[in-house]
């Protein structure tokens, strides 16, 4: 005769009672910690006994029944495919923290580097509005000057236009000077000339008192 199947439901339920108190006992400490591995976690169930029914112990099950309820029991036959999975878990929550500390790592890096920049960028602005105030206080200077200059400007192109009218003025007196320079110098010439006939007047008179004689003579 066969035993009921009664102990089977058990079985199951039980596996399924010490699986969910593995989750809830070690899942709370391996997400604090993230370090833990597969060693630390078997040492966690050493000393737990995972108990299966007493048909299953003496072995009058091992060999019998249904597929479906073989396959049931063997995860209570086999503990360390709980410990592999178990394992795994644990790696697995590993590597998220390994990448969590990662983009953590990162995430501060950006904010700093975000911080930097914004620092940067309000240095960048202060500087810039420093140099548009020292443009504007030079063109302000410049315009000033520039103002003052003005009546000297329009003075200095008075004076230019006066110097420019004395320069046609000279040009002209020394057209005037030539004319001169030639005028006496004509006149010297007729000078000397008249000198050279004054000088020969004394001869002129002798000759003109021999031809009066000359004439009384022949009359």
């Amino acid at each position: 005769s066969h035993p009921p199947p009664c102990p089977l439901v058990f079985a199951g339920s039980q596996s399924e009672s010490v699986s969910d108190r593995v989750d809830t006992d070690t899942a709370p400490q391996i997400a604090e910690s993230g370090q833990m591995d597969s060693r630390k976690i078997r040492s966690a169930y050493e000393g737990r006994s995972i108990q299966a029914p007493s048909a299953i112990r003496h072995g009058s099950l091992a060999g019998s029944g249904p597929p479906a309820a073989r396959g049931a029991l063997e995860p209570l036959l086999r503990p360390e495919l709980l410990e592999n999975k178990i394992a795994s878990q644990a790696a697995e929550i590993e590597q998220l923290a390994r990448d969590n500390h990662r983009l953590t790592a990162s995430h501060v890096t950006l904010r700093e580097d975000v911080v930097a920049a914004r620092h940067e960028g309000q240095k960048l602005k202060e500087h810039i509005r420093s140099i548009q105030n020292e443009s504007d206080i030079q063109i302000r200077v410049l315009q000033e000057k520039i103002a003052k200059m003005e009546p000297d400007i329009r003075i200095g192109e008075s004076v230019k236009k006066e110097l420019q009218q004395a320069l046609i003025e000279a040009q002209n007196l020394v057209k005037v000077r030539q004319e001169l320079i030639s005028q006496i110098q004509q006149a010297s010439q007729e000078l000397v000339k008249t000198r050279s006939d004054v000088k020969c007047l004394p001869e002129l008179h002798a000759e003109l008192e021999d031809l009066r004689k000359e004439h009384h003579r022949l009359r």
